[in-house]
């Protein structure tokens, strides 16, 4: 299939305005539009505009509140519980970020608990939403089963990703993962491209690996009985902390798109002021990741990168360049055909 660029402030206003469209306010739509375009310019597609018509369709059908309420409400002086009355996960996950984060600056910690939620798309934003305002940022999100427990042959968890943001510099260390192999994502770009997939990425209907996208009716655990367990301990801390589900209870994200997702997260902000200040941390940061580079690179690799740092350098190079889509991104994005002359590509 074709593929063009398009800059990143166009992509997301045409975001934005499909949004709007579909009866979401502009300060919501511009929010998602921002975690989208963030996915699609560090190359983690997976997560950004593939997913904008799932979105659309679900807001149609009811399965995600266009007028949601979102509350915040204080437990105490350090915990927050934020009900997203089941509005666009985006906008729901960066405000409890935000409370996290704001709580943290007077308290050394904050921790928001967000409920009624849905899919929130990349978490690596909310951790670097974090790190850039100069606290670390943890979160978790739970997600509907499609991963095999570590000797199971069918799905019963979530990829229930996880993700952390360090502050350094101007260019923060994020760790973002899921507790799966890949995310169920990427595997239907390999099957929208026609390609095979890595023998540990699925498993067909009888448990067995499979590198045929077609046949996955399971995802595997990322490191095995290890990744397994960190789904376990995402699916209690967003999921069953929150008073929601887990595993195989949790709606479906491509179920039926009139029912409400009720997803659970969490999010964990640390202030390294109240700890060792925040220069000294910020100090030893720059050493640490120093040293980090000046390892000797294994045969095979050009340098040792430190988390996110390739997502960095993808986004610079989209903000130059412009970022990637294919033809069909293009159509959902506009509702029409790409013309030659259309001023939005470059």
């Amino acid at each position: 299939m074709a593929t063009f660029k398009i800059e990143s402030e166009q992509l997301e206003q045409l975001i934005t305005e499909r949004l709007v469209e579909s009866g979401i306010s502009l300060e919501h739509a511009s929010i998602v539009a921002d975690v989208l375009a963030f996915a699609d310019t560090r190359g983690v597609k997976s997560h950004g505009i593939m997913r904008l018509q799932h979105y659309i369709d679900r807001i149609q059908e009811g399965g995600i509140n266009k007028d949601a309420q979102i509350t915040v409400e204080a437990v105490n002086d350090v915990i927050v519980k934020v009900d997203g009355d089941n509005g666009l996960g985006h906008v729901v996950a960066k405000i409890a970020m935000n409370e996290a984060i704001s709580i943290s600056r007077e308290k050394g910690i904050g921790v928001s608990i967000a409920s009624n939620s849905s899919h929130s798309g990349a978490l690596g934003y909310y951790a670097d939403q974090a790190a850039r305002e100069g606290v670390i940022g943890i979160t978790f999100a739970q997600a509907d089963a499609l991963v095999a427990p570590y000797g199971a042959r069918s799905a019963f968890l979530g990829a229930n990703p996880l993700a952390v943001g360090i502050p350094h510099e101007d260019r923060p260390i994020v760790l973002d993962m899921s507790t799966s192999n890949v995310a169920f994502g990427k595997v239907m770009i390999e099957k929208e491209r026609g390609n095979k997939i890595p023998m540990d990425w699925g498993l067909d209907e009888h448990g067995v690996p499979t590198d045929d996208p077609d046949k996955v009716k399971a995802l595997q655990p990322m490191g095995g009985a290890k990744g397994y367990g960190l789904a376990i301990l995402v699916d209690v801390l967003s999921g069953i902390l929150s008073g929601g589900q887990f595993g195989k209870h949790i709606k479906p994200m491509y179920g039926d798109l009139k029912e409400s997702r009720r997803l659970g997260q969490f999010f964990l902000a640390i202030n390294p002021e109240f700890f060792v200040g925040q220069e000294y941390f910020l100090d030893m940061m720059k050493r640490f990741v120093e040293e980090l580079h000046a390892c000797e690179p294994a045969p095979g690799h050009t340098k040792v990168y430190v988390p996110g740092e390739r997502s960095i350098e993808n986004q610079m190079r989209a903000n130059l360049e412009g970022i990637e889509i294919e033809e069909d991104m293009y159509e959902i994005l506009t509702g029409k055909k790409r013309s030659n002359k259309n001023t939005a590509c470059k």
